[in-house]
């Protein structure tokens, strides 16, 4: 049973996702406390590769009112994710070979573990965005031309 924690709104605009992974994440016990009380965000985070090890880079989360007193926090703290080495070396070599980017897509549970969606994906350029724009458009178009005909 998966539920989604988050959700990031802005990636199926901005790019076209070519094979999706599920990656789990090392976090604490206090961010596992904020992610169940949806303190976390997700919209500008992005990941990258450091030595064969794979972060989650600019993933903000809120510290809940009751533990920031507490602990020695980072809103923004670099959270690795966990991958099989196999799948490791296949995004590494296809970042290299077709200059592709990794983003996060969603964050949901399964069972009790956080996991995290990560897309491998290119970026769409403004050209290709406007030609998206304008295809959906007549097709609104066209249904309304189709309803009122009959």
């Amino acid at each position: 049973m998966k539920k989604k924690i988050l959700f990031n709104k802005k990636i199926f605009y901005n790019y076209k996702i070519i094979k999706t992974l599920n990656a789990g994440l090392v976090l604490k016990g206090w961010e596992i406390k904020s992610i169940r009380s949806n303190n976390v965000n997700i919209e500008n985070s992005y990941i990258s590769i450091y030595k064969k090890n794979i972060f989650l880079m600019n993933f903000k989360i809120n510290i809940l009112k009751s533990h920031y007193k507490y602990i020695n926090y980072e809103k923004y703290r670099k959270i690795k994710l966990l991958l099989k080495k196999n799948e490791i070396l296949y995004l590494l070599n296809k970042i290299k070979k077709d200059n592709l980017t990794i983003i996060p897509i969603h964050m949901f549970w399964k069972k009790f573990l956080c996991k995290l969606k990560i897309g491998l994906s290119k970026g769409i350029k403004k050209i290709d965005k406007r030609y998206i724009k304008k295809k959906r458009e007549w097709q609104i178009k066209k249904l309304r031309i189709i309803k009122n005909f009959k």
